[in-house]
């Protein structure tokens, strides 16, 4: 039997979301509630955001988060540590997470998500 594809599909099975599915993006949906009105948000806060939370989702959705910033430089497609810095640092400042820099470099530093608290 021939596999149906999503635009077979009838149209209410198409735009529906499971729970899990749903749980999963409420993080993010709460992010953007937040900023929406911030205008001190640009591009950047956003995608080193949503970087953080993809992280926080493939190792378990664990708070904190335990990470270096090398792994998040990639993942965040920044170019340098300065700029993962203080954007991270904004986002901090800004109510959005709580960042606890370890300034060891053996040790990751620790990633809280307050928005939606």
């Amino acid at each position: 039997m021939k596999a149906m594809s999503p635009q077979s599909k009838p149209e209410n099975e198409r735009d529906s979301l499971s729970a899990s599915e749903i749980s999963e993006l409420s993080p993010l949906a709460d992010f953007f509630k937040a900023i929406e009105k911030d205008p001190r948000i640009g591009s950047t806060h956003i995608g080193v955001y949503a970087s953080l939370l993809n992280y926080w989702n493939t190792q378990g959705r664990v708070s904190p988060i335990r990470v270096f910033s090398h792994q998040m430089i990639g993942l965040a497609k920044l170019s340098c540590r300065d700029t993962y810095f203080k954007y991270v640092g904004e986002l901090s400042e800004y109510g959005y997470i709580r960042y606890e820099r370890s300034f060891n470099r053996n040790r990751p530093s620790e990633i809280y998500f307050t928005c939606g608290e």
